[in-house]
């Protein structure tokens, strides 16, 4: 098994992360070009189940997978089924599900086409596939503040995150190379599209939240106690509140249609 590299973040991305992933997780599902209401749909990279409620809301019932064990087990006697897997190898039948969606986790991926492929291969003709990543073209000068800020604080970004972002996170940064991934997976057609996306977040203290919610931090705030993280998060907004802006990240979104193999 690949090393989880989100042992220990559940907390922080359920109370924190959350508050940016789940509006645009909305967002995503709402994408799906038929309802869901009735409908068995496959949620990879589930993290602490931010689209299950989306889900939920939509009528669907849900089953999880997702390759760390600690974001899977959160909460987990509220939570859907779920599997610890690789989305790459999925232990999964063919045509299994009625449809998939994927937030934020083929971004992870140096292969993408391969759990783009899989996501296909267990999903029933004429299900839905919606996936999401962030485009390369994001950019927060308030975000960026906020990690300086935190680096000056003791914060150092773990290798696995700045590998993560200099190799796999660029792959599917736009509305062509993920319309391409799609493709090459088996889906055509596909429809893309790359948006701003309001996700609420509109003061110093939601934005630290988010960004100390992410796994990238996990480690750095394990190592204090409870009086020493809320210091830190209050130095930090205060750092960034006088340049504050709402929060937007630019989405890449993928709502497409497993054709007739």
């Amino acid at each position: 098994m690949t090393v989880d590299h989100y042992a220990g973040a559940a907390r922080g991305w359920a109370e924190g992360a959350a508050l940016v992933y789940g509006p645009i997780v909305q967002a995503l599902v709402g994408m799906s070009p038929h309802a869901l209401a009735g409908r068995l749909v496959l949620d990879l990279g589930s993290g602490t189940g931010i689209a299950e409620g989306a889900l939920s809301e939509a009528g669907a019932r849900s089953v999880a997978v997702d390759l760390s064990v600690d974001m899977l087990t959160w909460n987990a006697p509220t939570r859907p089924p779920g599997v610890v897997a690789d989305v790459r190898r999925l232990p999964l039948a063919d045509r299994c599900v009625d449809d998939a969606v994927a937030a934020f986790v083929f971004n992870h991926l140096t292969d993408p086409e391969r759990g783009l492929a899989e996501a296909v291969r267990v999903t029933r003709t004429g299900g839905a596939l919606l996936a999401c990543v962030y485009a390369n073209s994001s950019r927060s000068e308030v975000r960026d503040a906020l990690d300086e800020a935190a680096g000056e604080q003791g914060w150092i970004a773990p290798n696995w995150y700045v590998a993560l972002k200099e190799v796999a996170v660029p792959i599917l940064g736009t509305a062509e190379a993920m319309a391409a991934a799609a493709v090459a997976a088996g889906l055509d057609p596909v429809a893309v599209e790359e948006r701003a996306v309001d996700v609420g977040v509109t003061t110093a203290e939601q934005l630290v939240d988010y960004r100390l919610g992410q796994a990238h931090y996990a480690g750095w705030l394990t190592g204090m106690d409870a009086a020493r993280a809320r210091q830190v998060k209050t130095e930090l907004a205060d750092r960034i509140r006088p340049i504050m802006q709402p929060y937007q990240p630019t989405v890449v979104f993928l709502s497409s249609c497993v054709p007739v193999a």
